[in-house]
C-alpha cells in the first residue's frame, strides 16, 4: 500500500485595498480601520500608535499572508471532519518500549529539540491563589519556574538540559539542543536566553534558542482586535501552534549557516526528537526513541488504553486505510468515532494508544514537507468578541507526512508534565526518583 501524503499548498492573497481600490504596501488611518474591529474606540493617539506599530510588526502583506493561512487552516479543518469518510480504521504499527534496548550511542546523530514557548498562564494563576509573591513572578517561564527543594532551584528546562549534558559526557557523542521560545517579544524568548548565559549552556557545546513565530488572531469576520498593554495599543496576536517552532526550523533564522536545519545537518545530525521542556523524563526514555527510529522515518509516543470513554480527550493514534492508500494519523475527539474506540491490538487487551505529544523523525521529513495550515477549536479573542480558531501549524501533523511511522508504546509512570502549581511538588519527587536532582549537582559541578 501507497502512503498517502497530506501537503497544502498556500496561495497568498494580495494586500489590503486602499479606499482607491489600489493594493498597498502600507497602512494608512482608514484602511487600518476597515481591517481592525475596535478601531473606533481608540483615542487619536492610539490610533497612530497602532498604525505603527501595525506597519512595523504587521504590514498589509503580513496581513494578508496570515488571512491566507486562515482559510487554508479551516478548509483543512473541513476535511480532517470528514477523515473516517470511506476510511477502514486499524491499529497502528506499534514497539513496546521495554522491547528496546537502545546502546550507549543511540543518541548519536541525533538534535534534541525543547519546546519551552508557553508562558503558563494556568501555572502562574495557580501559583497567585496560592498567594505566591508577585516578584517571584515577574520573569515568570513555566519551564524555568524552581520545583520544590530541587538542585538551585531548577526548573523543568534546566533538569532537562542538564540531562542532556550528562548523556553527552557518559557516552562521548556531541548532542545539539534547540530549545524553541515564544515570541521574540515574549517572556520566554528574554528569560531562557539569560539563564543558558548562567549556566554556560550546561555544558553543551552546540545549544541555541528560537524564538516562533506569532500570528494575528482574527475575528469570525476576518478582522483584527487591538487591546491595551499598559495604554498602548497592540494587535491580539498568538504563537503559532505546537508546530510552529519546528517549521521555524526551516527558515533562514541563523546568520552563519542559514536555517537551524542546515546548521544540524553541518553538524552530521540526520535525525531529531521533540519533546516538552515542562516535563520531566525517565532517563531512559530518549535513548529508547532513538534507538526506535531506526529505518522508520517519523515515531510517535503514546500510551496503551485499558478503557477507551466516549469523552476520552486525548488524541488517538490510528491507520486509516482508503482503497490502497494507507495513513497513520492522530484522531482528535471531535474527529473519531464509535468504530474508532473499539479497535484494539493483536492480544486484544489494550485500545489505540493516546498521544503524548513526543516525536522522533528523520530531519530529511521536515526538509521534504511542510506541515500544513491547522486551526485550532475556537479561543477567546478578548472577552468583547466571539471565540474563533487560532492558525499555526501542529506537530501532531508530522506523522501524516511519514512514509513508514511507528507508534512507541510507553507507561504513563515515564514523565510527568508540569500544568498547574499542584503537579510542581509531584514533579520533584518524580524528578528525584529518576536520579535527575542528583545528576543536575554532578553536571554543574563538572562545567
Amino acid at each position: 500500500m501507497s502512503k498517502k501524503k497530506f501537503i497544502t499548498t498556500v496561495i497568498s492573497n494580495k494586500s489590503p485595498l486602499n479606499m482607491k481600490g489600489i493594493y498597498m504596501s502600507s497602512w494608512n488611518i482608514e484602511s487600518l480601520r476597515k481591517s481592525t474591529a475596535n478601531f473606533d474606540s481608540l483615542s487619536p493617539e492610539q490610533q497612530t500608535a497602532f498604525l505603527t506599530t501595525m506597519n512595523s510588526s504587521f504590514p498589509p502583506s503580513v496581513f494578508s499572508d496570515h488571512l491566507a493561512k486562515r482559510h487554508s487552516a479551516l478548509r483543512n479543518m473541513n476535511n480532517s471532519r470528514i477523515a473516517l469518510d470511506g476510511a477502514s480504521q486499524h491499529y497502528p504499527e506499534t514497539v513496546d518500549w521495554e522491547t528496546i534496548h537502545p546502546s550507549p550511542k543511540a543518541l548519536n546523530n541525533f538534535a534534541i529539540v525543547f519546546t519551552a514557548g508557553g508562558e503558563g498562564e494556568r501555572l502562574r494563576l495557580s501559583l497567585q491563589k496560592l498567594g505566591t509573591p508577585p516578584a517571584l513572578l515577574s520573569k515568570f517561564t513555566k519551564a524555568t519556574h524552581p520545583l520544590p527543594d530541587f538542585f538551585e532551584d531548577f526548573g523543568t528546562l534546566q533538569t532537562n538540559l542538564a540531562m542532556i549534558s550528562s548523556f553527552c559526557s557518559e557516552y562521548s557523542i556531541d548532542i545539539p539542543v534547540i530549545v524553541t521560545t515564544g515570541p521574540a517579544n515574549s517572556v520566554t524568548a528574554t528569560v531562557i536566553p539569560e539563564l543558558l548565559n548562567k549556566f554556560n549552556n550546561f555544558g553543551l557545546r552546540h545549544l541555541k534558542t528560537v524564538a516562533q513565530e506569532e500570528r494575528l488572531h482574527f475575528t469570525n469576520d476576518e478582522k483584527i482586535v487591538c487591546h491595551l498593554i499598559n495604554g498602548v495599543p497592540f494587535p491580539v496576536t498568538q504563537p503559532d501552534e505546537t508546530g510552529g517552532p519546528l517549521m521555524k526550523l526551516k527558515q533562514n533564522t541563523d546568520t552563519n549557516n542559514g536555517s537551524i536545519i542546515n546548521w544540524l545537518t553541518s553538524l552530521g545530525c540526520t535525525k531529531m526528537i521533540i519533546v516538552q521542556a515542562t516535563a520531566l523524563y525517565d532517563k531512559r526514555l530518549l535513548p529508547t526513541m532513538a534507538q526506535a527510529l531506526q529505518s522508520h522515518d517519523c515515531l510517535g509516543v503514546g500510551i496503551l488504553r485499558k478503557d477507551f470513554p466516549t469523552k476520552d480527550p486525548f488524541g488517538t493514534f490510528v491507520t486509516l486505510q482508503k482503497k490502497d492508500q494507507c495513513t497513520t494519523m492522530i484522531l482528535e475527539q471531535d474527529v473519531r468515532n464509535e468504530t474508532t474506540r473499539t479497535i484494539k491490538d493483536p492480544s486484544g487487551k489494550y485500545y489505540l494508544p493516546f498521544n503524548t505529544g513526543f516525536y522522533a523523525l528523520e530531519i530529511s521529513l521536515l526538509q521534504n514537507f511542510d506541515l500544513p495550515d491547522y486551526a485550532t477549536p475556537p479561543k477567546e479573542i478578548t472577552p468583547e468578541y466571539p471565540r474563533s480558531p487560532k492558525v499555526g501549524y501542529a506537530a501532531t501533523d508530522l506523522l501524516p507526512l511519514a512514509r513508514d511511522p511507528l507508534i512507541l508504546t510507553i507507561t504513563a509512570e515515564m514523565f510527568g508534565v508540569l500544568k498547574t502549581a499542584d503537579d510542581l511538588e509531584v514533579l520533584s519527587n518524580l524528578g528525584k526518583n529518576f536520579g535527575l536532582n542528583e545528576l543536575c549537582k554532578n553536571v554543574i559541578s563538572s562545567i
